[in-house]
């Protein structure tokens, strides 16, 4: 016996509940089994300051491309200082790593006006580094800098790579 569709509903096929249940459990377990590194896969080890001290081209910011890469850079000296360009200003600030925990001094900035695409790419380069928590640079080479939460803010890849 079935039920009569209520008015305004579409009429379709019904799928028994176990149904659904089997369904949901496979797709947490696909979801589960995405998510677990493989057997032969190596964890991920803090490679120390040492990689993150370089030049680095910003390739992503607030998880959106740059419009702009070729000036859009950061420093990391050895001195503790970073240095680098939004791809319209200058800045630069203090920094301290401690494992992979990244504190960010004050950022200084130049304050030339740019083209409105330039500038709300600054912002979001600027507001991911006030942001930041952690940087680490994973085993494929890619810089990420995170927040507290582990979100991803900004990414970039060594400046001496070709683009």
């Amino acid at each position: 016996m079935t039920t009569p569709t209520p008015p305004g509903r579409p009429r379709g096929r019904r799928v028994p509940i176990a149904a659904l249940r089997r369904a949901g459990a496979a797709a947490a377990l696909g979801a589960a089994a995405l998510a677990a590194p493989a057997a032969d896969e190596a964890p991920l080890v803090w490679p120390g300051p040492e990689a993150v001290r370089t030049a680095w081209r910003i390739v992503q910011a607030r998880s959106e491309p740059l419009l702009d890469r070729r000036q859009a850079r950061l420093e990391f000296r050895d001195d503790g200082r970073l240095v680098g360009h939004t791809s319209c200003n200058a800045l630069s600030a203090d920094y301290r790593l401690d494992g992979p925990r990244l504190v960010l001094g004050a950022l200084v900035t130049t304050r030339r006006a740019c083209a409105p695409l330039l500038m709300e790419q600054e912002d979001r380069v600027l507001s991911a580094l006030e942001a930041v928590a952690t940087a680490r640079v994973r085993p494929d080479g890619l810089l990420e800098l995170r927040d507290a939460d582990g979100r991803g803010l900004l990414r970039a890849v060594r400046a001496d790579l070709p683009e």
